[in-house]
């Protein structure tokens, strides 16, 4: 997922981590469990912090709604 303006790095990795393994835990296939830790790894890097940028539960729900629409 392309991002236009980094912040900080910090918690891309832990962001990336994240998205897989709930996705695989949902019982989502690898390609959409790879695309969600792309991108909340890409959110990850928008703001300053290691946990700020990751997505609410909520969030993360939305994010999978648009990820099963793609």
């Amino acid at each position: 997922m392309p991002v236009t303006h980094v912040v900080d790095t910090v918690g891309a990795g832990d962001g990336f981590a994240v998205g897989v393994v709930s996705a695989l835990l949902e019982g989502r296939d690898v390609r959409h469990a790879l695309s969600s830790g792309n991108r909340i790894g890409a959110l990850a890097i928008r703001v300053i912090g290691d946990s700020e940028g990751l997505p609410s539960r909520a969030a993360l729900d939305a994010l999978e709604l648009s990820l099963d629409a793609a």
